[in-house]
């Protein structure tokens, strides 16, 4: 069986790029849908209500990495279940977080995966309500997806993550500021130096910056746009 793989950028709950995408292109059941981070679906104890909305909506597959504006704690609590190669959350019957340094492969391509990020607000947000500690990649965590990263660097099609390489953020308008001790960009920006010498790579996706804009020929910054992954014309839903 093979589909289309389509990605988009931070939805932090809104359904109205869904109906657009509806509109304008004929979705069937193998289509997936990935999203860089902040889908925002799983924000309250009812977000299964979200999970219906999402399903009725897009016939096939949803999946997104992990932004800083989820619910970590509800994500935590799920069972971890196998997905193409690599570990999810099923949040529903087709709505899937895909885990930090996971591979999967879907349609014969190769994804890694890499949440996480963190949020310049949340002085202004309330812990364990708006706000949560495991926005921010651990240690160990750090660790793992490197040693997935390595283990299978020259499989690796594309990358998404949330959080974005440091060097890119000089190219982009819209700044947010980076603490001293705040690493992950740093090690982001590692990653993405290995991999563009790697055999198969093709493009790094990210959202987190809510700008649309082409990085290098190898990094692209999404947040609006609609894209068939490997392709860098958008489908435009408004």
């Amino acid at each position: 069986m093979t589909g289309r793989i389509l990605i988009t950028g931070d939805k932090h709950g809104t359904f109205l790029p869904l109906f657009g995408l509806a509109e304008r292109m004929e979705l069937k059941e193998t289509d997936i849908l990935i999203i860089a981070g902040d889908a925002g679906y799983v924000w309250k104890e009812d977000y299964h209500y979200n999970v219906e909305t999402l399903q009725q909506i897009f016939p096939g597959i949803i999946a997104f990495v992990d932004g800083n504006h989820e619910n970590h704690a509800l994500l935590n609590r799920m069972e971890v279940s196998k997905w193409n190669g690599g570990n999810i959350h099923a949040v529903g019957e087709r709505v899937y977080h895909l885990m930090r340094g996971e591979c999967y492969t879907i349609y014969g391509k190769t994804i890694f995966t890499f949440g996480g990020a963190r949020s310049v607000d949340k002085d202004r947000r309330e812990e364990g309500v708006s706000w949560w500690k495991e926005e921010e990649p651990m240690p160990e965590e750090l660790v793992y997806g490197e040693k997935q990263l390595l283990r299978n660097l020259d499989e690796i099609d594309y990358v998404i993550t949330h959080e974005t390489p440091l060097f890119a953020r000089a190219s982009i308008a819209r700044e947010k500021p980076v603490d001293a001790e705040y690493d992950f960009p740093k090690v982001l920006e590692e990653w993405y130096y290995r991999m563009i010498h790697a055999r198969k790579f093709q493009t790094w996706y990210f959202g987190h910056m809510h700008v649309d804009q082409w990085i290098t020929p190898h990094l692209c910054a999404i947040h609006n746009h609609i894209l068939l992954l490997g392709d860098n014309q958008p489908i435009r839903w408004g």
